[in-house]
């Protein structure tokens, strides 16, 4: 049985530090998301320079980072361009297929199926990984 992973829906750089730091105790390498409107609102640079100051803060294989980038294939393109992980793009076939191109080049994995969690209003993150990590432990 395969795991399921999981992708933490954040907003601000101490939420994504939270959970870097319980994600070291149970020592598993979390995908953090950034919702549609968080790119739009605050542009691609925002999402590149907070993956920057999370790098030289955990370290490059601490985390993987999971945009949601809408309709919009410029915005996508340009993801996938910087080698952000994990892209959801929405669109007609010839465009997804010329975004795959560039994502397969690149290597990054375009439109995964993770199960999203929303951590942008949780006040205790530590909670939140036992109810995920240990109920999947005693399913297997």
């Amino acid at each position: 049985m395969t795991r399921k992973l999981y992708a933490f829906s954040i907003n601000n750089l101490d939420q994504a530090e939270d959970i870097l730091k319980v994600a070291k105790i149970y020592n598993i390498k979390p995908i953090l998301h950034f919702k549609n409107y968080i790119l739009k609102g605050l542009g691609s640079d925002f999402i590149l320079t907070f993956q920057k100051i999370l790098i030289a803060k955990f370290g490059k294989s601490s985390f993987k980072v999971f945009v949601d980038c809408g309709f919009d294939s410029s915005l996508s393109i340009r993801m996938a361009t910087e080698k952000i992980d994990y892209i959801k793009v929405r669109g007609n076939l010839v465009i997804l297929k010329k975004v795959m191109n560039i994502a397969h080049k690149n290597r990054v994995l375009l439109n995964p199926s993770f199960n999203i969690v929303d951590c942008r209003n949780l006040k205790n993150i530590n909670l939140q990984f036992k109810k995920l990590y240990f109920r999947n432990k005693n399913e297997n």
